[in-house]
């Protein structure tokens, strides 16, 4: 199993979101590790063989910093762990941050447009970006209102927008694309390049739950990943997959979505996984 969409910061920054989410929001996760080893121990207790794992630069000056804590992160923990790089636009030059962090083993590029308050379509992009299609990494993109955002800018448009710009650049919009996720599987049926995750989509104990019909997910399987946005998730490790599994998909769609998808994201994970 490959998981896209984890969380590892390092300690004063994870402290600091962990306060974030005590003090505004209802989600419970404090009983969840912050720890990297025990955070990657409890996906591979899970069955987890290969995991990709983000931060993000809220302010400038902090990326590069943050971006060696990845990486060698990764390296401390071996094989199947891998870590995507952050930038920000506000840093002098984040191109050059960008393919620091990529010589340095990152596989590809975390962007959360709330929380970094930009947009993945601003031009000042485009030259981060061809430096990861030129790697042939991805960047996993939190586009849109989700799950707290006000932000009515049309999210849908603006991938679209950087799929044309970059022919070879792969984007995956977490959360399901949540609330476009509908417009955005039409779209991935056109784009091979374009991905969805499944994080706290299809668990039931979460609280951005949707319910999606079978036929929908088993036509959409050859584009859906795995994720989970662990450890910053109010409800068990496993309840993204035990609510995957309980839709009586296809064996194909399945493992589509939990792994095979994966391995076409970067060629490190499609050399990870058995």
């Amino acid at each position: 199993m490959i998981d896209v969409h984890t969380h590892l910061h390092p300690p004063r920054l994870f402290a600091a979101i962990r306060r974030w989410f005590a003090e505004r929001s209802p989600w419970e996760i404090q009983h969840h590790p912050t720890e990297p080893r025990a955070v990657a121990q409890a996906m591979r207790d899970a069955g987890v063989e290969t995991f990709v794992f983000c931060s993000y630069a809220h302010k400038p000056g902090i990326s590069r910093e943050l971006n060696a804590w990845l990486a060698q992160t990764a390296r401390d923990l071996g094989a199947g762990a891998f870590a995507l790089a952050t930038v920000h636009l506000d840093d002098p030059d984040p191109a050059g941050d960008m393919r620091e962090a990529l010589r340095d083993g990152c596989i590809g590029l975390k962007v959360h447009e709330n929380v970094q308050r930009l947009h993945l379509d601003d031009p000042r992009f485009a030259p981060v970006l061809d430096a990861v299609a030129a790697a042939e990494g991805f960047v996993l993109v939190h586009v849109g209102a989700i799950p707290w955002s006000d932000d009515t800018h049309d999210g849908p448009a603006r991938i679209a927008r950087v799929l044309a710009a970059h022919p070879r650049l792969r984007i995956v919009v977490a959360h399901f694309g949540v609330p476009d996720s509908l417009r955005y599987i039409e779209m991935a049926a056109q784009e091979p390049r374009l991905f969805l995750d499944t994080t706290m989509v299809f668990a039931r104990e979460s609280p951005m739950h949707v319910f999606f019909p079978h036929d929908t997910i088993e036509r959409a399987a050859g584009q859906i990943v795995y994720g989970t946005d662990w450890p910053n998730i109010p409800h068990a490790y496993d309840s993204e997959l035990r609510a995957l599994e309980a839709m009586e998909l296809s064996p194909g769609a399945l493992d589509a979505i939990t792994r095979e998808n994966a391995r076409r994201l970067a060629p490190a994970l499609a050399r990870s996984a058995p």
